[in-house]
């Protein structure tokens, strides 16, 4: 016995210093030699993995975890193929281990590598895989530079909005623990954002700002993306000299530095010489830097930039006058393109988290279920341990009865009589209080079983119609040849029936967060009235299209107290049902007033009981407001109407005047939003004189 234990610890201390000795020489292999060329950097990583791999055989522990995680990093830019291999193996292990850190980092590396193949559906669900874990770790930084990447993939796909929101969630939290460095990064990228949005005046002040801060550091990696980014707003802007300034800046900066340049970064570097150079004329030049990409793209399997440069090649056939090879380069271009951003990826990405909702909701129906049954279980033990101290109880008075004397007996007969009767009384009274508990359990159950049916009739009978149209249209363009006004007609319904989709899953997925307590309000002071004034842009178009007249009107500069995301879709919700009832040849009023007293003089007492969300609203009650108007000549509403107006899932008498769907969950959303920004929504209308809303926030101390 005693020889086997100190076997054992020989063993251990050995190998504990075989790991030491390894651990030393990642260190030097890592730190200490030369930077020479990244390459040898992975090589040793690489080799250092193997080792302990020997050494441990198949013993697997977060230290073997942390290197597989480790290793997938350094070969993200150079080998992305080889680096989704180690992200997979670590992911399962650190799975079998119950590891949660490990598990986000590998989902996020797997993001990382479906972002630079292009596969932004697959790269956005890695990433909120991969956010979720952070938030229950409470792991602030690493929420924040998962959120920039949902940003940037989210931006890549062209959902500007999610981006936005991505970003300004990334940008709070690194404001919150002081991360300068990563502040500077997210200015960067919604210096990007702003400039695909067609805002380069904008976009060049958050890059210089991302700059200046960099240049703080001394990051000169980050100061080039900073300098490339401002090439790209000039270019925009249509200053190409002063663009290739920034671009040959960049360039010196990247020859100059001694460690391997990301092939991403690199690739998109010479695409926007290539730009440059093609819109000065300068074609030899263009397909000098557009060729090199091109090497890159092919090279490292990254679809995006490949396709970006096909579509530069095109262009610069077509200045050139080769319109053969610009038709040739176009139709590349148009192909990557569709296998990129196909309507099959939109369908997976949508029912994936649709599906991923509906599971949650039915684990929560069969949760209290579960713990309905054990409550049963639990009165049923304790009504037999009932009934065996009463059989106990009149033993003992048997025995004590031929004891004593007759008298006595008469008397113990009685009391023990009496205490039985209390304590039955007593235990009867527990069973009527826990069959109350058990009633109400059965109606909240019944509740939540109504609300599941509902929810699968509304996906079954909304979701159908949409549904149908778009498959309907998208076989009839395959199988038919349409003309060109045709096929306009039909892709415009199909985009669309596409965005009704979008809504309603919106929707749906709004209100489960809401009653499960999964959204979080970050309350900031911001400008409401450039915020409405984007949601004004937006819905210009389509009431344009319903021959609507759409009327904005802002009143104040003054600052909102509220969540940014919430109250943009509050605004969203109010427009969209103000143009949906709306008639054509008629009238939408969009005001913002500030700096006003509460119209109800209950306010807060009224709404911050009700706040349900992670952050309470009482700590912001003001003494002023800013209050937001929707005002249209619709049918107006029923007194019927007006008493379930803000009800889940209600259907009122009004109809859309064009068709447009409706799940009765909008206003919902928003009744709820603003109670819990200590706010307060109501309507004012008459039968056939339209309806008018009104929401009011706690407005920024003035």
């Amino acid at each position: 016995m005693s020889l086997s234990g100190d076997f054992s610890q020989k063993s251990c201390t050995s190998r504990l210093c075989r790991f030491i000795i390894l651990a030393l020489w990642v260190l030097f292999a890592c730190c200490i030699a030369p930077l020479s060329a990244q390459p040898k950097r992975n090589d040793s990583l690489e080799a250092v993995l193997n080792a302990m791999r020997r050494e441990w055989g198949t013993i697997v522990d977060t230290t073997i975890v942390n290197m597989l995680n480790n290793v997938a990093k350094e070969y993200l830019t150079s080998n992305p193929f080889k680096s989704f291999d180690y992200s997979e193996e670590a992911l399962k292990y650190a799975r079998s281990l119950g590891y949660k850190k490990a598990i986000a980092e590998a989902t996020a590396n797997i993001g990382n590598i479906y972002e630079q193949q292009g596969n932004y559906e697959r790269a956005i669900e890695s990433y909120l895989e991969a956010l979720k874990i952070y938030e229950e770790l409470q792991d602030k930084r690493r929420r924040a530079l998962t959120l920039n990447s949902l940003g940037i993939a989210y931006s890549k796909r062209g959902n500007m909005r999610q981006s936005l929101e991505s970003y300004e969630k990334a940008r709070n939290l690194y404001t919150e623990i002081n991360d300068k460095r990563g502040l500077a990064q997210t200015l960067g990228n919604l210096a990007s954002l702003y400039s695909d949005k067609g805002n380069d005046r904008v976009a060049l002040t958050f890059y210089e700002k991302a700059l200046s801060l960099h240049q703080e550091f001394g990051d000169s990696t980050r100061v080039a993306f900073a300098l490339n980014g401002i090439g790209i707003a000039y270019i925009n802007l249509g200053d190409y000299d002063k663009a290739l300034e920034f671009f040959r800046a960049t360039e010196r900066i990247f020859s100059g530095t001694q460690s391997e340049i990301d092939r991403v970064t690199l690739g998109d570097l010479y695409t926007n010489f290539a730009i440059a150079y093609s819109s000065k004329g300068l074609y030899r030049e263009a397909k000098i830097k557009v060729q090199k990409a091109l090497d890159i793209a092919q090279e490292s399997g990254l679809r995006p930039l490949r396709q970006n440069s096909y579509a530069i090649l095109s262009d610069i056939y077509k200045g050139l006058g080769n319109y053969q090879l610009a038709l040739e380069y176009s139709q590349r271009d148009n192909q990557l393109k569709d296998s990129i951003f196909s309507e099959e990826s939109d369908k997976l990405l949508a029912a994936a988290v649709r599906g991923y909702e509906i599971k949650r909701k039915e684990d929560s129906i069969r949760t209290l279920t579960q713990d309905k049954q054990i409550r049963d279980q639990q009165l049923q033990l304790q009504t037999q341990q009932l009934q065996l101290q009463n059989q106990q109880l009149i033993f003992l008075a048997i025995g004590f009865v031929l004891f004593i004397a007759v008298l006595g007996l008469l008397a113990n007969g009685y009391r023990i009589k009496r205490r039985s009767e209390l304590q039955l009384q007593h235990k009867n009274a527990e069973l009527e209080v826990a069959n109350q508990e058990i009633a109400l359990k059965n109606e909240h159950l019944e509740e939540l079983n109504n609300e599941k049916n509902e929810f699968l009739g509304i996906v079954a009978h909304d979701l159908k119609s949409p549904i149908l149209s778009i498959k309907l249209l998208a076989q009839l363009l395959h199988d038919t040849n349409v003309a060109t006004d045709e096929r306009i007609r039909f892709t415009n319904t199909i985009i669309s029936s596409s965005d009704q989709l979008s809504r309603i899953i919106s929707n749906l997925l709004n209100v489960n967060a809401i009653e499960r307590g999964g959204i979080t309000l970050d309350i900031t002071p911001f400008n409401v009235s450039v915020s409405a004034y984007s949601v004004f842009e937006e819905y210009t178009p389509r009431a344009e299209a319903k021959n609507v007249k759409l009327h904005f009107e802002s009143l104040t500069d003054g600052e909102c107290l509220g969540d940014y995301t919430a109250v943009i879709q509050i605004m969203d919700n109010l427009v969209s049902n103000a143009l949906k009832y709306s008639p054509g040849d008629k009238n939408v009023w969009f005001r913002i007033y500030g700096e006003r007293q509460w119209t109800h003089n209950n306010h807060h007492a009224s709404t911050s009981a009700t706040n349900s969300f992670t952050k309470s609203a009482t700590e912001y009650i003001t003494q002023h407001c800013i209050r937001i108007e929707v005002q249209d000549e619709g049918p107006g509403l029923s007194d019927d109407d007006k008493k379930k107006l803000f009800g889940k899932f209600q259907r009122l008498s009004a109809k859309p005047t064009s068709g447009e769907q409706s799940t009765g969950l909008g206003l919902s959303i928003v009744k709820k939003m603003v109670q819990a920004m200590n706010g307060e929504v109501w309507c004012e209308s008459i039968l056939g004189n339209g309806a008018l809303f009104i929401v009011e926030l706690p407005q920024a101390d003035v």
